[in-house]
């Protein structure tokens, strides 16, 4: 099992790099935007499009980050009463409702991507397929930073502190 978790943190860390690449993508495209419109007067029209599906794709994976290193908001007052053992038990079954929510966000992520399928975007006229599929990609990505966790609380014999991971 800890060798799933080590292949999981390698996978993530790819996913992190690609992530910043996304971002910085995104960051440049609007500014270039910004400045053809205003300084310009030339304005881009793909230009706000890709800005938005980058968002919608760096907001999945920048999740699924968040849910392996358990920095995801949380209302935890009722954890916070409890000691390890019945607080370990509380995330592992946390963790496994979230699974069943992602499964039901792949599920209705697939039926999406079907019904848009033959529809072009607006201004880059690709298939709102690719946009859409940002939704089942980050259902995966979820439920396997999902599992890491479980398998760390499992394996944990002490408390690890929020936000590290062991």
């Amino acid at each position: 099992m800890t060798t799933l978790l080590r292949i999981i943190d390698i996978f993530n860390k790819w996913l992190t790099i690609l992530l910043g690449v996304v971002l910085g993508v995104m960051s440049i495209v609007i500014i270039v935007q910004v400045l053809s419109r205003y300084i310009f007067g030339f304005p881009l029209p793909w230009s706000e499009e890709l800005a938005r599906y980058l968002m919608a794709y760096s907001i999945f994976v920048g999740a699924a980050l968040a849910l392996r290193h358990q920095q995801l908001i949380a209302v935890e007052f009722i954890s916070e009463r409890l000691s390890f053992g019945p607080r370990r038990i509380l995330k592992i079954v946390i963790n496994l409702i979230g699974i069943l929510l992602f499964a039901i966000l792949f599920i209705q992520g697939l039926a999406m991507m079907e019904k848009v399928s033959a529809q072009l975007s607006a201004a880059m006229q690709i298939p709102m397929s690719i946009p859409y599929a940002s939704i089942p990609i980050g259902a995966i990505l979820l439920t396997i930073n999902a599992i890491a966790v479980i398998i760390e609380l499992v394996l944990s014999k002490e408390e690890v502190k929020e936000g590290e991971v062991a």
